[in-house]
């Protein structure tokens, strides 16, 4: 089978805010029609490797930057954030629902799979109803909800020093927060990058922290989630994404939890499942989930 050759495009957000995409088409007739949204700070450059293998595969595949992120950072942004006013659901509500809709047109309308890697499968729970309801099946990749209590020990340890220090203190000095420069997480809008601190303090999360925001929300989703932890994940626990799965109230949803042993690998992590040292032991798992409608 030919490989799929990936095209750069340019779609707007719902307030005009020009996005940039990647579309894979597949050399044959489409089996479906996936969307990556990628964890916080990670750009959709990561995911290629994996669209481009699904792809392959037979699936349209979509990979996007939310505004300020990797090709989405606009000129005027370039070496600052500053003045970008987004918040968590700023990319929540126009980005991933630009990117939704986009994807679901070229699908003929039909309903597509979100491949929701960390804050990626967040973004489906917060986004409104009607974006929702093109989404009709997710797949949750080490995700779950933020509280920083729960998280595996090797973010816990830095995280009073990000969400208690750091963010509060360099994001109004900067006018963003220059995670890049700290090597934590990566730039982020202000908006965002305080609303994401104050909903990691909170033992609730998001919904726990802006219940009035996000729960409607949460409740609204009705698509069916199969969420993958990684026993080794150095940020989102067992604990974080059953949290996080429980808060989908409406949304039929299971769990599969894998240890880096079970596939024959030595480490998986966070970011690990769409590295392309892990696809042979990883990919066709996530793929089988995608087929499993």
């Amino acid at each position: 089978m030919l490989s799929p050759t990936p095209r750069d495009f340019t779609f707007n957000a719902a307030d005009g805010t020009p996005l940039a995409g990647t579309l894979f088409e597949p050399p044959e007739t489409a089996k479906g029609a996936v969307l990556i949204a990628g964890a916080l700070g990670v750009t959709k450059r990561f995911h290629s490797p994996f669209a481009q293998w699904l792809t392959a595969r037979g699936y349209w595949v979509m990979t996007f930057d939310l505004r300020g992120i990797g090709a989405s950072r606009q000129t005027m942004h370039k070496h600052s954030l500053k003045g970008l006013d987004a918040d968590m659901l700023t990319w929540a509500r126009l980005d991933f629902s630009a990117a939704v809709h986009r994807l679901s047109e070229l699908n003929c309308g039909e309903p597509i799979t979100l491949v929701g890697h960390s804050l990626g499968i967040n973004h489906a729970g917060m986004t409104d109803a009607a974006t929702q309801r093109r989404v009709g099946h997710a797949i949750s990749v080490a995700a779950g909800a933020g509280f920083w209590r729960d998280w595996a020990a090797p973010s816990r340890r830095v995280a009073p020093l990000m969400l208690h220090v750091a963010v509060p203190l360099l994001t109004p000095l900067f006018g963003y927060f220059p995670g890049k420069w700290l090597g934590m997480v990566g730039d982020l809008p202000g908006p965002a990058a305080r609303q994401w601190a104050r909903w990691c303090r909170h033992p609730d999360f998001a919904w726990g922290a802006e219940p009035d925001k996000v729960m409607p929300s949460l409740l609204s989703a009705r698509f069916r989630i199969d969420a993958i932890s990684f026993t080794d994940d150095e940020a989102m626990t067992q604990t974080c994404t059953r949290k996080l799965m429980a808060a989908f109230a409406n949304a039929r949803n299971t769990l599969h939890v894998i240890a880096p042993t079970d596939v024959g690998l030595t480490a998986i992590g966070h970011l690990g499942a769409f590295r392309r040292a892990n696809s042979a032991e990883l990919w066709p798992r996530i793929e089988r989930l995608i087929r499993s409608v």
